[in-house]
């Protein structure tokens, strides 16, 4: 049971995260509303979804580890795209999930005050359904294709916790922008179909020119491929320019938290 705060009077900053804490429970049977809808937690939900990141894999494989030749050096292709690949669709979900959570959630929100940030949070929890999903496949051809684990998968919690600050804070931001457009599914699908190009999901940063890497830089999701891919398959340690992107990321959320900090009494009025 989430615990219910007025929505009169202004909330200090400790308060409003207290809120959040307190309302925990409430995001996270959401998610498990969302998870049973969809039937991800059933075992043909489970095979399909695995089905489609094989098939994803497959066509990544026939076009760019094949036909187009792209070197991975020692590393096999499919171990070297997998990363990219889960961690992509993560970051895809979250900004098609978030781009119109408040209007799907209206019914609730007439009915019951809570943070209302809790909504787009719930969704970053939904995803990690479909992210588990992905890494678990990974461990399992990493270890089928005869790959051996390093140290560096120490360091896997810390880029986790990476993964999870970018997707909230650009889950949040889309969310709060869904309120004043309505054309947000729509622009964000077509955004995330765009990045995908400039993103090193399917090819190594090594293949852009460095006139251009510039783009890597700025790009979070990018920075955090990279720095995944050095964790789990011993890539060489990225350029430290990509913490510009990921230092972006962190500052983004925490502006977007203190927005809805200050647009928690009127986010029902801009629906």
């Amino acid at each position: 049971m989430s615990k219910i705060i007025s929505p009169d009077g202004h909330i200090g900053t400790l308060d409003y995260l207290k809120s959040i804490w307190a309302s925990r429970h409430l995001a996270i049977t959401l998610a498990k509303g969302e998870i049973k809808n969809q039937s991800s937690m059933n075992i043909t939900g489970i095979f399909l979804n695995i089905i489609q990141s094989l098939i994803g894999l497959a066509i990544y494989w026939i076009v760019f580890g094949v036909a187009i030749g792209i070197d991975t050096g020692e590393i096999p292709y499919p171990i070297f795209v997998l990363p990219g690949i889960f961690i992509w669709h993560y970051f895809s979900a979250i900004t098609g999930y978030c781009s119109n959570c408040f209007l799907l959630s209206q019914i609730l929100i007439d009915k019951l005050y809570f943070p209302r940030i809790c909504i787009p949070l719930s969704k970053v929890i939904l995803g990690l359904v479909d992210f588990t999903i992905g890494f678990v496949l990974f461990v399992i051809l990493f270890i089928c294709l005869g790959q051996s684990f390093t140290i560096n998968w120490l360091a896997f919690p810390l880029i986790f916790i990476m993964i999870i600050i970018c997707v909230s804070s650009i889950g949040l931001f889309i969310s709060f922008i869904s309120l004043f457009s309505m054309d947000t599914t729509r622009i964000a699908a077509q955004l995330t179909n765009f990045l995908i190009f400039i993103t090193p999901v399917f090819y190594p940063d090594t293949i852009i020119p460095e006139n251009f890497k510039f783009i890597l830089y700025i790009n979070p999701v990018a920075g955090i491929i990279e720095y995944a891919r050095w964790s789990l398959i011993g890539t060489p340690l990225p350029d430290f320019k990509y913490l510009i992107g990921i230092a972006f990321t962190i500052c983004l959320a925490i502006v977007i938290f203190f927005i809805f900090k200050k647009y928690e009494k009127r986010i029902t009025d801009l629906m």
